[in-house]
């Protein structure tokens, strides 16, 4: 059996409801980044796009119904509590993807390649990032998915 026969690519198309988003603190213990129930949707396509899209719990909506009417206090918040970002996709060895971000609400990753590692348990999917400085201490975030 080759390498090539334990990729999961044909495994993640579809779409996935957001479980969990977590990382390990310092002391260990299991951090809920969004709190500990976020939304969120993961799609695969056959043809190599993605999308993914994560929702704080309880955002807070604007004094106004305008979406560009909110304060720079309201905008400010919008954007620490949601998360997204869509491109192309391909499991460069197995279990190892690679995003290549087409656009998002961080526009400094515009072009960059985001490495996701991979693995399927059930009907769930749980992606890994690699090690990530933030300042005083290097975290892991762990996104679990459902199939859906």
């Amino acid at each position: 059996m080759s390498l090539l026969d334990n990729k999961i690519t044909e495994e993640i198309i579809g779409t996935w409801e957001l479980v969990s988003w977590t990382y390990n603190g310092p002391n260990g213990e299991v951090v809920d980044y969004f709190g500990t129930s976020p939304t969120g949707v993961l799609m695969y396509t056959e043809s190599g796009y993605m999308s993914v899209h994560i929702a704080k719990e309880n955002r807070k909506k604007f004094k106004k119904d305008g979406m560009y009417d909110g304060t720079s206090d309201e905008i400010v918040d919008a954007f620490k509590t949601y998360f997204a970002y869509f491109g192309t996709y391909e499991e460069e060895e197995p279990g190892t993807f690679v995003h290549t971000v087409l656009g998002g609400t961080f526009p400094n990753w515009l072009g960059n390649t985001e490495r996701r590692f991979g693995r399927i348990e059930g009907d769930r999917l749980i992606l890994s990032t690699p090690p990530i400085e933030t300042g005083d201490q290097e975290i892991i975030f762990n996104v679990e998915w459902r199939k859906v």
